[in-house]
């Protein structure tokens, strides 16, 4: 379990395999880089070589106490530090969720490292339009419910919090995995989310992100109930025009967790074909 100790964190990351391939993985809100988890160990280790961030405040790194040191643009100045004390370069980057927000900004500060970018069911580039006393209401109403959720949870012996015992990944049996990873979720404090939310809500980046020069595949679940098909049609249209949309039928926000298999084919493709006739152009 490698750690970097950067400038104002200390990141803890998942690596894995030792191939020509280099993989970055950003994890999204709640979650853990630990979500990515099957899918590293469903890419070739002889192919790929992966390496899977927790952000500040989630998993192993360290948190800070004030919402202020948490949000999109730090955790993406974070990740681009770590990846520097690696010297990695020429690297496919992938992030879910709000992580594809965290994956846009570092692929529009240093579009040089990034030679591809797989945004998996990304958060919208331009945010919403709330204001910040509107956000920190939603936002102390929703962590009430989960606090209550989560209690409710460990009384019944529900890891995951939804009150059905359901354990979720393939059929490899993966119960460890997903104790793990609700563990990992309800850890993370309210102070990284309170300011992942705020940066969230006031990205602005969709002009930006048109201009990107590397290719770019948007892929998301038709069955998503966070950010519904529609509402990802039109995020995949703030990005430039080629760029690639696999949408996976009956699939809903996490396909990384709930079919990481699928999700690794979709991805070895994007590498190995997408990428190298963007790059023989």
């Amino acid at each position: 379990m490698p750690f970097a100790q950067l400038t104002n964190a200390n990141l803890h990351y998942y690596e894995y395999g030792t191939g020509p391939q280099r993989v970055v993985l950003i994890h999204g809100f709640e979650a853990s880089a630990r979500i990515w988890q099957l899918v590293q160990e469903d890419l070739s280790p002889e192919q790929y070589h992966t390496i899977a961030i927790d952000n500040r405040g989630a998993g192993e790194s360290s948190a800070p106490d004030d919402a202020s040191d948490y949000g999109v643009g730090i955790f993406a100045s974070d990740a681009l530090e770590l990846i520097d004390q690696l010297g990695w370069s020429d690297f496919t980057l992938v992030g879910h969720s709000l992580g594809g927000a965290t994956a846009c900004i570092m692929a529009l500060q240093r579009p040089e490292l990034v030679k591809g970018l797989m945004l998996l069911d990304p958060v919208d580039p331009d945010g919403r339009t709330e204001t910040a006393e509107d956000i920190d209401a939603f936002f102390d109403g929703w962590a009430t419910q989960r606090r209550v959720r989560l209690a409710a949870a460990a009384a019944a012996g529900d890891g995951d919090g939804d009150g059905d015992g359901d354990n979720r990944g393939d059929d490899r049996g993966e119960s460890d995995f997903a104790r793990l990873l609700n563990a990992d979720m309800a850890a993370a404090p309210d102070a990284r989310l309170r300011g992942s939310l705020h940066s969230m809500c006031q990205l602005g980046l969709g002009s930006a992100c048109a201009t990107l020069p590397m290719p770019i595949l948007v892929a998301c679940g038709d069955a998503d109930d966070t950010i519904p098909i529609a509402a990802m049609l039109a995020t995949w249209a703030k990005f430039p025009k080629g760029t690639g949309l696999h949408v996976w039928h009956g699939a809903g926000h996490s396909p990384n967790m709930d079919m990481p298999g699928r999700f690794a084919r979709v991805l070895g493709r994007f590498i190995n074909k997408t990428i190298p006739r963007h790059q023989g152009r």
